[in-house]
């Protein structure tokens, strides 16, 4: 099994799901920033030049999302998802597809109107929306993290990967929600999140 990654990217996510996993991987680096997901060789892989890309035996997989939920329930006796037809599955899904489709885009367009674009392509009414935006979606975390450990309850899942990696692209933007800080501090404390890090 091999992974296609690139540090401060969303390929982050599958990659500390596989270090939490303990199971064997082999890492190839493609620098996307410098147009290396452009090559031939890796669009044959990946037709869209990004990654993650996930290789397992004749199974090419992409979407950052779609590898950890793979991967999640291929080693399911390691209690990283919850079990088809337990009462949890539903809200696993739940949250597992709320970071794409719910908490990126406002940090997407705050990284574009920050640090991306050319400054007279910066648009502060963009900015100021997302930022507010992003507020509604941390206090729906914050109010579900205040009674509980994690996204599902007592124990931590791979919905858990999702989210706390996605928290860590602009942690100062939760500085006001204790829950989500103490959410956020105690998962990037883990192991495997910091042998993740090391993969660069």
């Amino acid at each position: 099994m091999k992974l296609y990654h690139c540090p401060n990217t969303r390929s982050f996510r599958p990659l500390w799901l596989l270090e939490e996993l303990g199971v064997s991987y082999d890492i190839a680096l493609i620098n996307v920033f410098n147009h290396e997901g452009q090559q031939p060789s890796y669009l044959n892989i990946n037709p869209h030049g990004t990654v993650p890309t996930l290789v397992d035996n004749t199974l090419i997989l992409y979407e950052a999302g779609a590898i950890c939920l793979y991967l999640a329930d291929k080693y399911i006796k390691h209690n990283l998802a919850p079990v088809i037809n337990s009462p949890n599955r539903g809200l696993y899904y739940q949250w597992m597809f709320f970071v794409p489709a719910t908490m990126e885009p406002p940090l997407v367009n705050i990284f574009l109107h920050t640090q991306l674009l050319e400054a007279s392509k910066r648009r502060q009414s963009v900015l100021d929306d997302s930022k507010e935006r992003f507020v509604h979606i941390a206090v729906v975390l914050e109010q579900t993290l205040t009674n509980q450990p994690y996204i599902l309850g007592e124990r931590f899942s791979t919905a858990d990967i999702m989210i706390a990696s996605t928290l860590d692209w602009f942690p100062e933007l939760i500085t006001h929600f204790e829950a989500l800080q103490h959410y956020h501090h105690k998962l990037t404390q883990r192991p495997a999140f910091k042998r993740a890090l090391l993969q660069k």
